[in-house]
């Protein structure tokens, strides 16, 4: 994991996965970076600060003897956070759409597309039922000949 220079987050380096409980080179055969917001950048050095198990090669994420956790641990583990935190229970892998979803609705799609790892952008596209184009809605408005007005003229959405 390296910060970025003014520190308002960082770029971590995958270079292994784990997918049905086999470790190997993630999708596409090729490591990628992945931007961080500095919240879990903060988080990832924290544990870079433990006594053990910091070296490139261990796992981020591992039991008291350095192995890999098995997918149930993580699981828990997961499930006692989110219930300490108070969030409503959602499945591990529905954070990543999740966060799929919330990138899409402001970066570009090639950019979701390598955050995610995805080899192909149509893979990608399913994260476009996020993303509400400004210039869709004044098009749309245009079309059916409403006059754009001031954001005062808008109702209160609620």
């Amino acid at each position: 994991m390296h910060f970025l220079a003014d520190l308002s987050g960082a770029v971590l380096d995958v270079e292994r996965a784990v997918s049905a409980g086999v470790e190997k080179e993630p999708k596409g055969r090729r490591g990628r970076q992945v931007p961080l917001p500095r919240p879990a950048a903060e988080a990832l050095a924290r544990l870079g600060r433990r006594d053990e198990f910091t070296g490139p090669s261990d796992y981020v994420f591992c039991n008291r003897y350095g192995a890999r956790l098995d997918p149930s641990a993580i699981r828990r583990r997961y499930k006692r956070a989110a219930a300490a935190a108070g969030l409503r229970p959602v499945k591990l892998h529905g954070l990543r759409h999740a966060a799929g979803s919330v990138l899409a609705r402001s970066l570009p799609l090639v950019t979701v597309r390598d955050v995610l790892g995805h080899a192909e952008l149509r893979t990608t596209n399913r994260y476009l039922h996020s993303k509400i184009d400004p210039a869709a809605i004044v098009a749309v408005n245009a079309a059916f000949g409403v006059v754009e007005s001031s954001s005062a003229d808008v109702p209160a959405s609620g």
